[in-house]
């Protein structure tokens, strides 16, 4: 921890980047340690991977796409909720040639990428890894930089009802509330509030889904044009792999994706099975309930398949 936090204070210029497609934790993760750097008087950048959802415009727009051929001017990397190097995306190329790199995550499949790494498998997100490190190394964490922290860790914990919650989860939420963040507000932004839209896609979506193994294994499927034909952006994709997830006798959610040539894949496990596994035999990763992975030039059908059979040996 130690070694991390020297790391990040003694830059004078920070390139602060997630896994692409990033979500709340990633983000909020990125602003935060931006905030923090600032804060101290250094220059502090986020690069995202391309467009951000929409429903995240709440958590502010204080980043920039990166763009590929670009020359930028930074001595520290710093990776934030990113299980491996080729999560990075095309910034990847950044992080190289820097040089200099902190990796920070909460996946157990994290393959400590960086020169210098801290990873914590057992922590519910970024967010919660990243109070601990701000506290231990005495640094004062902001209303501002306490609401990223709270979005993020609300945001991984599924308003705190996953199984990666502890009592530290609890009580870093607890002492980031006591700053005065509007945390009720937070959670409906986070998960009480979508499109018509999307809704109706969803709707759809759900009418399609399969069952497989009795049950045991459910999966929807959004087809490559279906958000256009309902006006929706595919970077503001609504989130569907909670569909089955939420269906009485599922272990094994599937979600499936396909936009911009490629299937992206969620995974979920309301049971004993370590969906991991599914995602890292297929590129991905992530952790034993939750876990993901992007087949590129591939359609859901023959994703589904794959993914199918590798259920048969976790039920």
């Amino acid at each position: 921890m130690e070694e991390v936090i020297k790391k990040i204070l003694s830059a004078k210029s920070a390139a602060v980047m997630a896994h692409i497609h990033e979500d709340p934790d990633a983000l909020g993760s990125c602003f935060a340690v931006a905030s923090v750097l600032r804060e101290h008087g250094k220059k502090a950048v986020v690069y995202v991977s391309g467009p951000i959802e929409q429903r995240l415009d709440f958590m502010g727009k204080d980043y920039e796409e990166y763009v590929p051929g670009a020359v930028y001017d930074h001595d520290l990397c710093i990776c934030l909720d990113c299980g491996d190097a080729d999560r990075l995306g095309a910034r990847r190329a950044l992080m190289e040639s820097i040089g200099h790199s902190v990796n920070i995550d909460h996946h157990y499949s994290n393959t400590r990428f960086a020169e210098e790494n801290y990873v914590d498998g057992g922590a519910s997100s970024t967010g919660e890894i990243l109070y601990r490190l701000f506290k231990g190394a005495g640094i004062k964490i902001t209303k501002s930089t306490a609401a990223q922290l709270y979005t993020a860790i609300c945001s991984d914990t599924g308003c705190f009802k996953f199984s990666c919650v502890s009592p530290d989860t609890m009580r870093a939420a607890a002492e980031l509330m006591e700053t005065g963040i509007d945390h009720a507000e937070t959670a409906r932004l986070l998960f009480d509030c979508e499109t018509l839209a999307a809704a109706k896609l969803k709707a759809e979506v759900t009418s399609g889904m399969e069952s497989f193994f009795g049950g045991k294994v459910r999966v929807v499927t959004m087809p490559e044009g279906m958000c256009g034909r309902y006006g929706i952006a595919e970077a503001d994709a609504p989130n569907l792999v909670d569909i089955p997830r939420g269906i009485a006798g599922t272990e094994i959610a599937v979600c499936l994706k396909e936009l911009g040539g490629e299937v992206r894949v969620n995974l979920r496990s309301n049971g004993g099975a370590d969906v991991s596994l599914i995602a890292a035999r297929m590129g991905g990763g992530g952790h034993k309930k939750a876990a993901g992975c992007s087949v590129k030039n591939a359609r859901a059908a023959e994703v589904k398949e794959e993914i199918i059979r590798e259920c048969m040996c976790l039920i």
